[in-house]
């Protein structure tokens, strides 16, 4: 595979770090700086996050829509916001319902796959949450090593309050699921929050595993959302709003 060195790393994150501290938009880019693995893609975003001098709480499972499947990246504290919260509509946004769990116990690392119960038992507190995705990429993301160089698409999370007692036991069945808007409901559907935890745990094992107090985001729990004020709400579990200015 093509050897990315230590120079292009940094000009490539220049980029990076330059359209996301701005909201500016990014080219492909150039051939010689250009990531070709995930490995490669992931160094970048390293040096993005260093630079921004911000911690990473957790890990993100999102859908991209440009490339198809899924990716996972880092969640940065400052763009984890609790709601009600308003937040100005914007561009090359792909936004879904999701889940936000914080770990009361470690994931670890390994290299034999987690149960459902040892999965959802390191599980302290969920949320129902907005996930308002963001690639900085101008055509959207080119292939998915630059997708991960643009921090895996992270844009903003919106998460409600704590899911009410009984939890656990609510999310092994399809829980019915709406999001309305102010002109009504925007989408109607049921979510499977046992399945998507675990998705997302495994994929978090994959990557190194996550401490504990750390969450765990997996979005792409409902087709792409409009960019407006919208209230989402899972049956059992609780709601989320997010205003529009």
């Amino acid at each position: 595979m093509p050897r990315l060195s230590a120079e292009a790393v940094r000009a490539a994150a220049g980029l990076v770090l330059e359209a996301v501290q701005e909201g500016g938009t990014l080219p492909p880019f150039p051939a010689s700086w250009a990531p070709t693995t995930a490995a490669q893609g992931r160094r970048i975003a390293a040096v993005v996050i260093g630079e921004l001098g911000v911690p990473v709480v957790g890990l993100r499972l999102a859908p991209v829509p440009a490339l198809g499947g899924e990716a996972l990246g880092p969640v940065l504290a400052p763009r984890l916001l609790p709601g009600p919260v308003a937040v100005p509509r914007g561009e090359r946004r792909t936004i879904t319902l999701a889940l936000v769990a914080q770990l009361g116990e470690s994931l670890p690392a390994r290299e034999r796959a987690y149960s459902r119960r040892f999965a959802l038992g390191r599980l302290a507190s969920l949320h129902v949450a907005l996930d308002l995705g963001e690639t900085r990429f101008t055509k959207g993301p080119p292939d998915l090593p630059s997708h991960l160089a643009d921090l895996a698409g992270l844009g903003l999370v919106v998460f409600g309050k704590p899911a009410r007692a009984g939890w656990r036991e609510a999310i092994a069945e399809p829980l019915a699921a709406t999001v309305a808007g102010d002109g009504g409901t925007v989408w109607r559907g049921e979510i499977e929050g046992a399945r998507a935890l675990i998705a997302a745990a495994d994929a978090a094992r994959l990557a190194g595993g996550l401490p504990a107090g750390a969450v765990l985001v997996v979005a792409g729990l409902s087709p792409p959302l409009p960019d407006e004020a919208m209230e989402a709400r899972i049956r059992r579990l609780g709601s989320v709003r997010r205003d529009a200015v």
